[in-house]
């Protein structure tokens, strides 16, 4: 896999990033998660999840919505995550809503090239998704959302079909499972952070929160968090003294 690292004044700014020879990864804007206007939260964090899939961590999914393949799948050593993600129509369109959501052009599955093109406005291909590069396209997917796997399930979830229903019910299924494993971190959940900064007075509203991105969100919550800290220190220094107080303390950066 190439680590590729995006610069952080750009994962910042809230645009696209284009990688050449893939295409332009976006972070979602918080409004585009909404339950009604958007996808939800719970799609959302699932996509995340897709993404993060180890090849056990797929199998055993797969082997939750009983699909017949997953012993053969199993005793292969050569199949890659992105070949057993693919292998199989339903799946394979799982995977590339769950892409597509962070990927600002449209995504074609090519037969023959075992491979997702990626087709710009005129339909013109301008980079491709295939085994080779797949590490690295969902590794930059992450980064776009600051690397947040935080799984939570619900049960409100709309179906356009009884077959897509049958998938997410076996997907809610596999997470809950997983969920008792690890319950993960309520207070970095995207809904308590809104609900801190909106009330931190600050300049958020519910009003005006929801046009930031995902990276912008986790960004300012934790750089307020840590503001908050300098605060602190500087009263403490300023009651008691001491030597280990700098000024400047405040414009280290929270991310390398």
């Amino acid at each position: 896999m190439v680590n590729i690292k995006f610069n952080y004044e750009d994962l910042l700014s809230g645009d696209a990033i284009f990688m050449e020879g893939i295409g332009h990864f976006k972070s979602p804007q918080l409004k585009e998660l909404k339950p009604t206007s958007g996808i939800g939260n719970w799609m959302y964090t699932f996509y995340l999840n897709v993404l993060s899939w180890d090849k056990e961590d797929f199998l055993q999914y797969a082997a939750s919505a009983a699909v017949h393949q997953v012993p053969l799948l199993e005793k292969s050593t050569q199949l890659t995550v992105f070949d057993v993600m693919t292998l199989q129509a339903d799946f394979r369109t799982l995977l590339q809503q769950a892409l597509s959501f962070f990927i600002v052009e449209k995504l074609e599955w090519q037969e023959k090239e075992f491979k997702f093109s990626v087709l710009d406005a005129s339909e013109k291909s301008i980079g491709s998704i295939c085994r080779k590069n797949f590490d690295t396209v969902r590794d930059v997917c992450l980064q776009m959302n600051y690397i947040n796997l935080d799984k939570s399930n619900s049960d409100t979830l709309k179906h356009t079909n009884a077959k897509t229903k049958a998938l997410w019910e076996a997907a809610q299924a596999h997470l809950k499972q997983q969920s008792k494993l690890s319950s993960g971190n309520k207070n970095y959940t995207i809904g308590n952070i809104i609900s801190k900064l909106c009330a931190a007075g600050i300049g958020y509203t519910f009003h005006n929160i929801y046009d930031l991105t995902v990276y912008q969100l986790y960004d300012a919550f934790f750089q307020y968090g840590y503001l908050r800290a300098m605060n602190l220190n500087m009263a403490a220094f300023a009651n008691h003294g001491g030597k280990q107080f700098d000024i400047n303390d405040w414009l280290k950066p929270i991310k390398e």
